[in-house]
């Protein structure tokens, strides 16, 4: 925090949370929600000093009895916070999967062999239900799942990650993802080859897998008749260890590669000992063609940014598709720890205090509410500032800002959480 003479100088977080939800796209709606609840959480540990209990076993065990009275509360309040935290999963799981299903109608997650014909003929529809789950669907759209005409008599089912359709190039892309090319470890990714590759390539060939009408079909018919030549199915992995667009040297590197190539070649020699028709080989960059009929299929490895250009044909970054920069999480579990800390200790802090002064003065009630409705605005933020140290200064004493922070910085920051909460 600067002052240039008398005013304040406010830094603007970038808060998601305090963005108008109607405006967002379908990208950030997956976020939205889900740090939402986060921050709501992390509100209510900052006003309720019962929030969040320990038994009498956790506070032997985790040292609360123990720890010298200088340390007490902020250990308390950290304990707290991050142990929510750490066991808050709301949202994280697909993350990944979500956001590149954001990117186009056509690709969805999820993909079950057994959901083919309904992903097929209502691409929307299963997207819909893979990024939103059925709880997020109409009483119209579930009914169009439960009541599918298609019949499904495959004794195994297989799901991948995610995957897109190609109408313009006559092709189906599915890619199961691992984060880091450390992810799971090698047992893990050879798997993938040697147990889900597998079983998709014997679903293929199966004649008898869907029944519609009385007649039955093989997923390779049910893919040709519905105008796809080709099916691609890849494993995919994200990232190197240190956070860049993973390689294919990265993965040497760290000692994997070897256990995609052993899955490879497992693949390789499966589809030989079945007499398949393979067609083309490349041990080096992991890619194995074989057809079907009339239906080509790839399988394969990919790298950071080769999984964007496989599965949408465009030449999209990873970084750039999946680090969306924002600051909620971090401010609110930095400024929840202190604020359960002050409340804890002394029954109050910045944001109880702020909070009845918005019951009681209806000018900064309004103030706020229009930083709000503008999404954060930094000069309304600044004017809230400046009238609430002008009129209330003394409710807001040094003692309940942490140590070398400003005081008229945090009060900021403590607006803005609670902005990004009640937004």
């Amino acid at each position: 925090m600067k002052k240039r003479g008398d005013k304040i100088v406010i830094k603007k977080r970038g808060l998601l949370c305090l963005k108008n939800k109607e405006n967002l796209d379908l990208g950030h709606i997956i976020l939205y929600e889900p740090y939402k609840n986060i921050l709501t959480k992390f509100y209510e540990l900052s006003i309720n000093p019962q929030a969040i209990e320990f038994d009498p076993i956790s506070r032997i065990f985790d040292g609360l009895e123990s720890v010298s009275e200088e340390f007490k509360y902020y250990y308390e309040a950290l304990l707290g916070v991050t142990s929510y935290y750490q066991h808050s999963q709301g949202g994280r799981g697909k993350y990944i999967e979500k956001r590149f299903s954001s990117l186009v109608e056509t690709c969805s997650i999820n993909i079950k062999i057994s959901e083919f014909p309904l992903w097929l003929e209502n691409p929307t529809l299963h997207r819909k239900k893979g990024i939103f789950t059925l709880n997020g669907l109409t009483g119209t759209e579930k009914r169009a799942i439960r009541t599918i005409e298609w019949n499904y008599h495959g004794r195994d089912d297989e799901t991948t990650d995610v995957g897109n359709i190609l109408r313009d190039k006559n092709t189906i892309v599915l890619v199961e993802i691992k984060n880091r090319v450390d992810s799971g470890g090698t047992a893990a990714r050879r798997e993938i080859w040697t147990k889900k590759f597998r079983t998709i390539l014997d679903l293929l060939r199966n004649d008898s897998l869907f029944e519609k009408n009385g007649q039955r079909y093989s997923l390779a018919d049910i893919l040709i008749n519905n105008g796809y030549e080709k099916i691609e199915i890849y494993i995919g992995i994200l990232f190197n260890v240190d956070g860049t667009p993973a390689t294919l040297e990265g993965d040497r590197e760290r000692g994997f590669y070897s256990s995609n190539r052993e899955g490879f070649r497992d693949l390789l020699d499966y589809a030989r000992r079945n007499n398949l028709n393979v067609v083309n080989i490349d041990e080096t960059n992991l890619t194995l063609s074989m057809s079907i009929g009339d239906l080509d299929i790839t399988f394969g490895a990919l790298y950071g940014d080769q999984i964007p250009m496989k599965l949408f044909r465009k030449n999209y970054s990873i970084a750039d598709l999946l680090v969306l920069r924002y600051d909620d999480i971090w401010l609110s579990q930095l400024t929840s720890i202190w604020e359960r800390t002050y409340l804890l200790e002394h029954g109050k802090n910045f944001t109880t205090i702020f909070k009845k002064i918005l019951l009681r003065n209806r000018e900064i009630r309004m103030l706020f509410n229009e930083f709000i409705e503008n999404e954060g605005d930094a000069e309304l933020l600044s004017s809230l500032v400046n009238l609430l140290l002008s009129k209330y200064s003394a409710e807001f004493p040094n003692d309940l800002c942490p140590p070398k922070r400003d005081r008229e910085e945090y009060l900021a920051d403590i607006i803005q959480f609670v902005g990004a909460v009640e937004a």
